[in-house]
This record gives structure tokens, C-alpha cells and sequence, in this order.
């Protein structure tokens, strides 16, 4: 069996769907003639922990976890956080902040380049050399964000002379949050090389979706670039409960943010709820991750808080059981520029479900094709009010009369963890 060294900085007990990826490639991995060798941190800064994801491993993966020289810390004395509570993933991205967020996001952007996860490098570099000796990998396979795996990567493989695959969940400094924070020319310019330099020494590149591809092409050069979705994973459902919810319940599970923030489907329930007195009795949202304080402010200027239950953050199996129950499935692409390539990574989770999902998004993006050509839901922009409210009306009225909600979902096991994981077992098979 040939073996492959993933550096990824996101894994058990690290949660949420940053560690999805990574970790679905290495339980299947193995099926397909790869033993996969994990290089991480110790004590990572994570936005959610979940201890369930750790019976994902499989048994022959050896983890590697090194020391890290981390901000965070100080910057949650800095800014008056409590030493326990998570950062949010979007926190840069936040509008109204205090003095002291601001000066400790401009540090983070200017002074740690690419990113504040750059203490890990030395740790990460003098580990890896010690594995490549041990265990010689025939691949090496790094995953971002953070893009600080990336810089460890390519200097292993100039060590090792190993061959190198680069894989991208996000777009690099073309990220879809990098027109709302300021950042100097200086800082900029070196990311650019940065990025440069990684997309054009590695091997081969990864990424979730072919608008990423096609904004890296260019840079790439003549880099292969191989597009390898997200996706969903069969496992996952087998001791799942086959229950519905007894309302017509809208289910989200993710971060929101105030660029997610569907304010025209809080309007639209709204006016629902005062003129329909069985909408009023049977509707029901129920949302499951961190939203911003903006978020909520919406939900309670629209009337809507009674009529929704925030669980917060809970673990990938709720997660499940929760969308299995779900009437309709909400998705929100960032309302923003150069949101075309986003592609969240529950949105496969969702095809799995068989629920019509209601998406709110660029038209013209990936998700919106998806969903096409699946026929698993609908995206609309975020300013369709008219049409979202006849899309939830006649969804309601037919969940009323107990008709099922006519979905044809087709060509979904494209998106099955395991034949994704073939697709790159078969990349690493061509380089090695």
C-alpha cells in the first residue's frame, strides 16, 4: 500500500465543515491502496469542537500532532474574549466592531502573512522531515484554508523531492471576503507571491468547484488543476431516524453571518405568518450553527424569534438527524462579489436528504448549477421577495394536503465521499 502525508490544520476534535473534507479523504482513502499519514496542531484554534468526528479515522492512520505558536491568545485578552471561547470564522469580515478588533484585524492582515496560522511553520516543517524519513510517503497532499499548509508543503517536497498535490476548499487572496477588509500594497503583493509560488511548484491542484479552477488557471500556469467537489457521505445516515417534524420546519446548519443574512425570506414569513393563520400554526425554522448578533436583531425585527429554535452549534450526527426531519432546506451562498465559486460544503449533505432546498445566491455560480442539474431546489438572489413568497406557498400548501413535494433529484452519487475519494486516489496514482 502506497502512503500519503496530508498536512491539514483542521481535524478531530476540530468540528465543523472545514475538517469534512480532509477527513472523509482519509477514511476512504485506504479502500483505494493509500495509507494516509495526518500532520497537524496540537491544540488548534478551532471555531467549534466535535469529539464524534474522531470514530471517523479509520485505524491504520497515523496522526502526527506538533506544537504551534498561535496570536490567539492574545488576541482574546486584547479584545476582552474569554480564554475558552471560540473566534468565529468570519470575524474579520464583521462590521461593527470595537477600536481594539479593528487594530488587532489590521495586525492580523498585514503583519501575519498569509495568515495567523504561520507560527505552525517551523513545528510543522521539522515534524514532516521526520516522517518523510520514517514513514516515506510516496505523496504529499496539502489542504487549505489555512493557506499556511501550502508554505509547509512546498517546503517538504523541495526537501523530499516528493511529489506534491495542493488542494483548495477557498479561493486563496481572491477569496470572496477580501474586498471588505483593508489590507496594505506591501502585504497584498507579498500574498500574491505567496500564492503564486504554491500554485505553481505543486504537482498537481485540487479544488471544490470549477469557478476556483478557472480563477487559478492563469496563475497556475501549466499546472494540472482537477476539480473534486465536496460531497456527502452514505455512512453517515445508516442509524439515522427516517422521522419527520410534525411542522413545516425550514432547516439551516452553518454559520450565518450579515452577508448571509436572508432578510427577504424573514420578511416574506413574516407577512405569512400575519395573513395566514396555518402558516402561523405549522411554520417553524430551525437553525443550527453561529450567527452573528446582526442576524438576530433581522430575525427579531421580523417577528420571528417565536417561531425559531437556535441550537447553536451541535455535532455532525444532530446535524443530520435534524436535516433528515426537515420539510424544506435552506442554503445561503455570502451575498457579495466574486461569490460565484462558493459551494458550501453542506450543500451535499442536503442532496442527500432528498428536501427541496431553497437557495439564496448568485444564479449564475456553482451552487446554482448544482442544484440545476440535479433538480434538488431552486437558488434565488437575495432580493426576490415575489418569488420566494410563491415558492414557500405552494411548497406549503402541498405539505398541507399531505402531497409530497415533488423533487426529481438525479446524478447525486457523483457527489458520494467515497467515489470522490477515488477521483483523487486516481490522481495520486498518476503522479506517484
Amino acid at each position: 500500500m502506497k502512503k500519503v502525508l496530508i498536512i491539514t490544520y483542521y481535524w478531530p476534535p476540530a468540528g465543523g465543515p472545514g475538517v469534512q473534507r480532509v477527513l472523509k479523504f482519509a477514511k476512504y482513502l485506504p479502500e483505494f491502496g493509500w495509507q494516509p499519514i495526518i500532520l497537524t496542531v496540537q491544540n488548534g484554534e478551532y471555531p467549534a469542537h466535535d469529539e464524534s468526528l474522531f470514530s471517523d479515522i479509520p485505524k491504520e492512520c497515523k496522526v502526527y500532532r506538533t506544537p504551534a505558536i498561535e496570536p490567539f491568545s492574545l488576541y482574546k485578552k486584547f479584545t476582552g474574549m474569554d480564554s475558552d471561547e471560540a473566534i468565529p470564522v468570519a470575524t474579520l469580515t464583521e462590521k461593527k466592531t470595537s477600536w481594539k478588533k479593528k487594530l488587532a484585524h489590521w495586525v492580523r492582515l498585514n503583519l501575519f502573512i498569509p495568515d495567523a496560522k504561520i507560527g505552525w511553520i517551523p513545528y510543522a516543517i521539522k515534524a514532516g522531515k521526520h516522517i518523510i524519513r520514517n514513514e516515506k510517503p510516496d505523496i504529499i497532499f496539502s489542504s487549505s484554508p489555512p493557506p499556511t499548509v501550502h508554505l509547509i508543503a512546498r517546503a517538504l517536497a523541495r526537501w523530499s523531492r516528493i511529489k506534491w498535490v495542493a488542494d483548495f476548499r477557498d479561493p486563496w487572496t481572491e477569496i470572496y471576503h477580501q474586498d471588505l477588509i483593508k489590507k496594505n500594497k506591501l502585504a497584498n503583493h507579498i500574498d500574491i507571491k505567496l500564492e503564486e509560488k504554491a500554485l505553481t511548484s505543486s504537482n498537481t491542484i485540487t479544488t471544490v468547484s470549477r469557478n476556483i479552477a478557472e480563477s487559478f488557471q492563469k496563475k497556475a500556469k501549466n499546472n494540472t488543476i482537477i476539480v473534486i467537489s465536496n460531497g456527502y457521505d452514505d455512512e453517515d445516515f445508516t442509524d439515522a431516524t427516517q422521522n419527520k417534524f410534525d411542522k413545516f420546519t425550514i432547516v439551516y446548519a452553518g454559520k450565518i453571518n450579515h452577508q448571509q443574512n436572508p432578510k427577504t425570506l424573514w420578511k416574506v414569513c413574516k407577512k405569512l405568518i400575519e395573513e395566514d393563520q396555518d402558516f402561523r400554526n405549522d411554520f417553524s425554522l430551525l437553525l443550527m450553527g453561529k450567527m452573528t448578533n446582526s442576524v438576530y436583531s433581522s430575525l427579531r425585527e421580523h417577528g420571528m424569534i417565536d417561531y425559531t429554535t437556535d441550537l447553536g452549534y451541535v455535532e455532525h450526527q444532530t446535524v443530520l438527524e435534524n436535516l433528515i426531519k426537515s420539510t424544506l432546506l435552506l442554503l445561503l451562498i455570502p451575498n457579495t462579489k466574486k461569490n460565484e465559486g462558493i459551494v458550501t460544503g453542506k450543500l451535499f449533505e442536503y442532496l442527500a436528504m432528498n428536501r427541496f432546498i431553497l437557495g439564496f445566491g448568485p444564479q449564475d455560480g456553482d451552487a446554482a448549477h448544482i442544484l440545476k442539474t440535479t433538480g434538488s431546489g431552486k437558488m434565488f438572489e437575495y432580493s426576490e421577495e415575489e418569488k420566494v413568497r410563491n415558492i414557500i406557498l405552494d411548497l406549503f400548501k402541498k405539505w398541507k394536503k399531505k402531497t409530497t413535494i415533488p423533487l426529481n433529484s438525479k446524478n447525486i452519487t457523483q457527489f458520494n465521499r467515497k467515489n470522490l475519494t477515488k477521483k483523487l486516489a486516481y490522481t495520486f496514482r498518476n503522479l506517484a
